[in-house]
């Protein structure tokens, strides 16, 4: 039983990891970014994964949540934050609010636990953000 739970949380560590990697980008010439501000986004029905390096980034976006399991896991980074504010909100299939967050500065907040009815609904609220923002959900159970 031990072992069917540690598998559960490997999927989402390794996402995690995959987006952080895949935010990944070369500098150009002049030492700026040639990837700023273009999400990178990973949706399956376990699990939904973004990551962004923004310069005054403004995005509204609604992703598909995880479809399966009576509670998610949530687990947020913001490093460089410069300027700001993204605002997360998860709801269930009932739709009530399981996590509303506003982030405003550097945060590290790993596998935090929700309970509700799936399937879930990411909304994500980026207003003037200068950062790197990382965020991935996925399903327990």
């Amino acid at each position: 039983m031990r072992r069917a739970a540690s598998l559960r949380i490997v999927p989402l560590a390794a996402m995690l990891t995959a987006l952080a990697a895949s935010g990944c980008m070369s500098l150009t010439d002049d030492g700026s970014s040639d990837a700023l501000n273009m999400p990178v986004v990973g949706v399956t029905s376990r699990s939904v994964g973004f990551t962004v390096q923004a310069r005054s980034f403004s995005f509204e976006q609604r992703y598909a949540g995880p479809t399966v399991g009576d509670s998610i896991a949530v687990g947020l980074t913001v490093v460089n934050y410069a300027a700001g504010t993204v605002l997360i909100e998860i709801v269930d299939s009932t739709g009530a609010l399981r996590l509303q967050q506003t982030v405003s500065q550097n945060i590290a907040q790993g596998n935090t636990t929700y309970h509700g009815v799936p399937p879930y609904a990411l909304h994500l609220l980026f207003t003037g953000f200068s950062g790197t923002f990382s965020l991935g959900v996925g399903a327990q159970n």
